[in-house]
């Protein structure tokens, strides 16, 4: 344990009131020093501890913040994909709803349109009309389908082919039974021909 001696100017209750006319004596304090030194070391440690503890919340904090936006950014993108899963989605029903495309299910289904309906008043309950079973054949095909749709397209394009190099063998025929075309064309290709050598 180490001591401090006092300063001996300093005066104590004790010495007071005797002798006053001698210097008062030093005295012995115990502790001093050492025992301030020893009171910081527990609160510099609480200082570590509690720093410690903050930066680890700092970081935990940090971490989870950093989880969540990683979640947060996924959920958006699948939220993203969903919504253009459902613009598709309520595209095909739109197109599936259609009353083309309806009539042209009703039709591969073997249903046909029936030109002579018969009709009954709800009234009186009498039929209006007479109705009769379809065959099939009393009208004419109104509603294609898409196959049919198709290969129409394909036989009109296919036209318009054929037409088009109809069109151009009849110009080289044409262009071959002129003699002065053929005339013309020789002496384009001799002057060209001259006009390079």
């Amino acid at each position: 344990m180490s001591a401090l001696w006092a300063d001996a100017s300093t005066s104590y209750p004790a010495d007071r009131g005797s002798d006053q006319g001698r210097p008062a004596r030093p005295r012995v304090i115990e502790g001093g020093a050492g025992t301030a030194r020893l009171g910081r070391v527990p609160f510099v440690l609480a200082l570590i501890v509690i720093l410690g503890v903050g930066m680890a919340g700092l970081l935990a904090l940090n971490t989870s913040l950093q989880g969540q936006a990683f979640q947060a950014r996924s959920l958006s993108q699948k939220a993203n994909q969903l919504t253009y899963q459902e613009a598709s989605l309520r595209t095909q029903v739109s197109e599936l709803r259609s009353s083309d495309n309806l009539a042209a299910r009703a039709f591969k289904l073997g249903m046909r349109p029936d030109p002579n309906p018969g009709f009954i008043e709800l009234g009186s309950g009498k039929v209006v009309g007479k109705a009769k079973t379809v065959t099939g054949h009393e009208v004419p095909m109104i509603i294609k389908t898409p196959e049919q749709i198709n290969a129409e397209r394909k036989a009109k394009q296919a036209k318009k082919q054929a037409e088009e190099a109809k069109r151009q063998a009849a110009e080289a025929r044409k262009e071959a039974d002129d003699p002065k075309t053929s005339d013309q064309k020789q002496t384009n290709t001799k002057q060209d021909q001259g006009g390079r050598g």
